[in-house]
């Protein structure tokens, strides 16, 4: 029972507590860095320079939707509004589904790996040695990509409900693997 508390322990501290408090402090940094440029040149062109941040952002809350079944009522992108919402995507989802409502938890974590995996991309294929002008163009859109690093409210709410689904999934797996691969 104890190899299988320690098994356990090990997993949530890998695959839940260190993600959340890396996913956190990148976020923060985000939030930061977004509330420093609205202070110093406003929210429209803070928006405008966070253009490829908020439309990978709500791309990838978008897809991860759609994989988990989430029935998209309405999705923006891109917009500058005077409420401050950027972009958006609004779903439902069936309660009584449990793959559904697991799904909770990883849309509301997509934007972290697609702004992961877009970073990663115009690094690998983008870039060329030495000074070019593509590379200050990505040095831009870098740039609007960590702005779109931050989980808004909803986001962090979303995540909470697909918490306890998310958890028992982890327990679930690592019991299997405990009991036949150990």
């Amino acid at each position: 029972m104890t190899d299988w508390l320690n098994m356990v322990g090990e997993q949530l501290l890998f695959f839940f507590i260190l993600p959340i408090i890396i996913v956190y402090l990148v976020g923060s940094l985000s939030s930061y860095l977004t509330d420093q440029l609205n202070q110093r040149l406003g929210h429209n062109l803070t928006a405008i320079l966070s253009f490829f941040g908020v439309v990978i952002h709500e791309l990838s809350h978008l897809t991860v939707a759609l994989i988990f079944r989430h029935h998209i009522v309405s999705f923006c992108l891109w917009q500058i509004s005077e409420d401050g919402i950027l972009g958006y995507v609004n779903r439902e989802y069936n309660p009584k589904s449990y793959y559904q409502r697991l799904g909770n938890f990883f849309i509301s974590l997509a934007p972290i790996l697609g702004i992961c995996l877009t970073i990663w991309f115009l690094l690998s294929f983008g870039w060329i040695t030495g000074w070019h002008i593509r590379n200050i163009i990505i040095v831009f859109i870098l740039v609007s990509l960590l702005l779109g690093f931050h989980l808004s409210q909803a986001d962090w709410q979303n995540f909470w409900r697909g918490t306890p689904f998310y958890l028992t999934l982890i327990v679930i797996i690592t019991t299997i693997k405990f009991i036949f691969f150990q």
